[in-house]
């Protein structure tokens, strides 16, 4: 081999691919069939392919050392402030953090390039509902340091998780999870013509026991940044459990994804070494569905087997069982049988205990209707995905009793006025068009309740309609007064057609919607 071809092969040997090899070969052929006359032109090409590839190499190597350097950067630091300030704004440590943005940014930039970043203590507090759970909050400038992290290690890392695994993720979650295992169940029992089985099964105290060198060598893999993987490692040790290196803090964004990206590693042994077709999880609860019970027992050995040697976690005995699939899947929350979906009875308890606490609180003039309306809202859109539609109706007609809109409406018959309130307290107000009531009362226009909302405008009209006629909403508070009066002055009769009114009106101005306002607004007059 030439001197030419020797620089080749020592500058690329760690990066090196075999059609380069068969390139340096090639030429070095040519070079001995056409003799030394070609020899100092080849190894001028050699020289060039070594000064390419050599700054390839040094390229890349550059790019995985500036990881680190796009971490600390302003950009980066700015948009995780923003990421951590999220549904927080009004919180007195936002505020203050935010008073001097710039400043506070600019001295967490430094602390990380100077490597004297050290996150203060957790505050650690009990949570019982009704599950004792310890969570554990950070300050908020070490909130920002953990977005700013995982800004730039997710996007590496979510490429290699599989399809089916749904915990913090975009464009999954739980409903995401529950609708796979509608679909799962379809297809393993042949549309419900076989019986089938499921291993349901959950990693005991999973937070309390992730390994933290485990969990270094798997971030490894993909990256190779020092500054990066030291700063990982100042995070987890600021969590300190009986056993050292051991365990990570409920309710910090790096532990949420840590999480993820350590049983990733299962979820790769299920797919490629078991051949689990119909495999899910989320976060440490997983579940495995199959025709075969004997098929599961095996799953569920060899997975925790698995899991002792690999990763040092194990199976929980109590809530690790195979069950019939006809018999329900307790599964995020809900119960899951073929033809229908059910919540869970201890969900039900949770929601009634917090329910029974706003009350309290909105009898003691703690709270207004409208946060209760925020605390509510999640959980009827949880309910709305199960078959509870008689739950929900009941849902909204107790909210609507003890928590009503006052009227400021000179009533001028108070027992017809009670009465008809009586049957509006039904489902007949649904709880959408109070937040659409909310977000008007809070200055938004229809355009913008519409656009927050994704719904028609067409639908926030008829919102207000149902409110009007309810005595929630007056017609004064959308519509200007003279356009009321104008619109009023051509109704004659409540039963007149839309069209009719608006063929009177003589206006294009005036909207079909805004004439159906009014003639809510003479509807509930007659009351």
């Amino acid at each position: 081999m030439t001197l030419a071809s020797e620089v080749v092969v020592n500058i690329i040997k760690v990066k090196w691919l075999p059609w380069r090899l068969w390139y340096v070969n090639r030429l070095n052929n040519r070079s001995n069939a056409n003799g030394n006359n070609n020899l100092d032109n080849n190894n001028g090409r050699l020289v060039g392919i070594a000064k390419l590839i050599n700054a390839r190499t040094l390229s890349s190597s550059f790019m995985s050392e500036s990881l680190f350097r796009k971490l600390c950067s302003y950009k980066n630091l700015e948009r995780a402030f923003q990421k951590a300030r999220k549904r927080k704004t009004l919180r007195s440590y936002v505020i203050e953090f935010e008073k001097d943005l710039r400043n506070n940014l600019l001295k967490l930039q430094k602390e990380l390039l100077n490597n004297t970043y050290k996150p203060k203590p957790l505050e650690t507090f009990i949570l019982r509902d009704p599950k004792t759970r310890k969570i554990s909050k950070s300050d908020f400038r070490d909130r920002v340091i953990h977005h700013a992290l995982c800004n730039l290690i997710e996007p590496i890392f979510d490429k290699t998780f599989i399809f089916d695994s749904y915990a913090n993720r975009k464009l999954k979650g739980t409903l995401k999870a529950v609708q796979r295992v509608d679909y799962f169940k379809r297809k393993v029992s042949k549309n419900n013509t076989r019986t089938c089985y499921v291993l349901k099964a959950d990693i005991k105290y999973y937070f309390e026991t992730v390994d933290h060198e485990i969990l270094i060598s798997i971030i490894k893999k993909k990256i190779k940044d020092k500054g990066v993987i030291n700063l990982i490692k100042i995070i987890l040790s600021n969590y300190k459990t009986k056993i050292e290196n051991r365990g990570m803090p409920l309710g910090n964004l790096t532990s949420q994804f840590f999480a993820n990206l350590y049983l990733n590693e299962l979820d790769q042994f299920a797919k490629q070494k078991l051949k689990a077709k119909y495999y899910i999880r989320y976060v440490d609860d997983f579940i495995i569905l199959h025709h075969s019970r004997k098929t599961l027992k095996e799953y569920q050995s060899k997975i925790d087997d698995f899991l002792r040697e690999k990763l040092n976690l194990e199976l929980h005995p109590d809530k690790s069982r195979i069950l019939k699939l006809n018999n329900g899947i307790s599964f995020l929350g809900y119960r899951i049988f073929y033809y229908h979906r059910l919540i869970r009875r201890k969900n039900i308890n949770k929601f009634e205990r917090k329910f029974k606490k706003l009350k309290q609180l909105h009898k003691e003039k703690k709270i207004n209707r409208e946060i209760a309306m925020e605390s509510l809202e999640g959980w009827l859109a949880f309910i709305s995905h199960a078959n509870a539609y008689k739950y929900k109706r009941d849902v909204v007609k107790r909210f609507n009793k003890y928590f009503p809109i006052e009227s400021y409406i000179k009533i001028k018959n108070p027992k017809k006025h009670e009465n008809f309130i009586k049957k509006s307290r039904t489902n007949n107000v649904q709880f959408s068009s109070l937040k659409t009531l909310q977000l008007l009362r809070n200055g938004l226009n229809v355009k913008e309740i519409a656009k927050r909302r994704d719904l028609k405008e067409s639908t926030i009209w008829t919102h207000f309609v149902r409110l009007i006629e309810h005595n929630q909403l007056l017609v004064f508070e959308i519509i200007p007064k003279k356009r009321v009066y104008k619109i009023l002055s051509k109704i004659k009769n409540e039963t007149y057609y839309l069209r009719e009114i608006k063929e009177r009106l003589n206006d294009e101005s005036i909207t079909f919607d805004e004439i159906s306002c009014v003639l809510a607004y003479i509807k509930f007059k007659k009351y």
